[in-house]
C-alpha cells in the first residue's frame, strides 16, 4: 500500500521525502500511517524499478536535497496497482479499498469502474464468509462474537452501497 500511496503523492509533482510524508499524511492519514522507515525502502524498490527518478540538489547552505519524481513507468505500475487483486484478510480490506479510492483520479473512466467492482466484489465475499460463519452448526459462537459479525455485514452492506453510489 506504501507504494500506491507514493506513487500517486508522486503524479502531483516533484518532492522529497519529507514531503512525500507529509503528502500522505494528508491525502492518506485517514486510513495509514507512513514513516521515513517505510518511505525510504519503497523509493529505493521503486528507483531500482524505473518507476521513479532521483535528482540531488544542494541548498544554499550546502545541505542536499533529494528530489523524486513519477516516470511513465511508475503511472503504468501506479495503475496496475490500483487494480491488482485485493487483500481477502478482513482486517485490511477496508483500509486497502480506501487508499485505493483516494488514489482513484489517477484511472481513466474504464479502470475506474473495475476498480469499483473489483471493491465490490471483495466485500461480498467477505460477507459470503461471514454468512457461513453464523450459520456454521458446529461453532460455538457466544452472543458477543455473533453479535460483532453481524456488526461487520451491516458496515459491509453500507460500504457497498456507498460503492455504488461512488462517482466514477
Amino acid at each position: 500500500m506504501s507504494e500506491i500511496c507514493i506513487l500517486y503523492c508522486l503524479t502531483k509533482r516533484e518532492m522529497t521525502i519529507y514531503s512525500v510524508k507529509k503528502f500522505i499524511t494528508n491525502l492518506f492519514g485517514a486510513f495509514t500511517r507512513a514513516s521515513h522507515g517505510t518511505i525510504h525502502p519503497s523509493l529505493k524498490k521503486l528507483l531500482a524499478e524505473n518507476c521513479v527518478t532521483v535528482r540531488d540538489m544542494l541548498s544554499e547552505g550546502g545541505k542536499k536535497s533529494s528530489y523524486y519524481s513519477i516516470t511513465e513507468k511508475g503511472k503504468k505500475y501506479l495503475t496496475e496497482l490500483l487494480l491488482s487483486d485485493l487483500s481477502d484478510n478482513p482486517s485490511v480490506l477496508t483500509n486497502e479499498i480506501n487508499i485505493r479510492l483516494s488514489a482513484i483520479s489517477h484511472l481513466n473512466k474504464e479502470n475506474k469502474e473495475i476498480l469499483i467492482q473489483n471493491a465490490i466484489r471483495a466485500l461480498d465475499l467477505q460477507t459470503v464468509n461471514i454468512e457461513k460463519m453464523l450459520n456454521d452448526k458446529y461453532a460455538n459462537y457466544d452472543e458477543n462474537q455473533t453479535a460483532v459479525m453481524k456488526q461487520r455485514q451491516k458496515q459491509i452492506a453500507d460500504y457497498m452501497a456507498f460503492l455504488k453510489d461512488f462517482k466514477v
